[in-house]
């Protein structure tokens, strides 16, 4: 991939963050529940660092990676589809959409580090890769319990 086209991508997955987080912290403020309530402001957060993170390797700053390893997946997002937003939104059609893009910020990052020659950045897109799974499988944990709470 050239350099170009390598600045693009990061700059994209950027804004993805930046929206995710803008999304979390939107949900965040109408949840009444306040252990969902307290997760999605830890989303917002978590999508705050990963934008950081991505910006530093734009900037070609100094890339430090935690090397996560969390393999937990329900895989309950991809048996949906993304609910349409809305002013009507309910609880479970958020935590669908959240669901549903954390789903798709992993691929996207398991795709860089696929593609990726330098093993410092590959680390880097894994490391996303693993806390955008960390937090689908969290969301999914909370989808179980709010879509079909007869289960409970």
């Amino acid at each position: 991939m050239d350099l170009e086209k390598y600045k693009l991508v990061i700059s994209d997955a950027i804004k993805g963050e930046i929206e995710a987080k803008q999304f979390y912290e939107k949900v965040a403020e109408w949840i009444k529940e306040p252990h969902l309530k307290e997760l999605f402001e830890k989303f917002a957060k978590e999508e705050e660092k990963h934008e950081k993170i991505l910006t530093r390797i734009l900037d070609q700053k100094k890339i430090q990676t935690s090397f996560f390893d969390f393999d937990k997946d329900f895989k309950v997002s991809e048996t949906i589809e993304i609910p349409e937003v809305n002013e009507e939104i309910d609880l479970k059609a958020a935590i669908g959409i959240a669901m549903k893009n954390e789903e798709i910020a992993m691929k996207k990052y398991t795709a860089l580090a696929e593609n990726c020659d330098e093993e410092q950045l590959k680390a880097v897109f894994l490391d996303l890769a693993a806390m955008e799974r960390e937090h689908k499988f969290k969301i999914e944990q909370n989808f179980v319990d709010v879509a079909y709470p007869e289960a409970w």
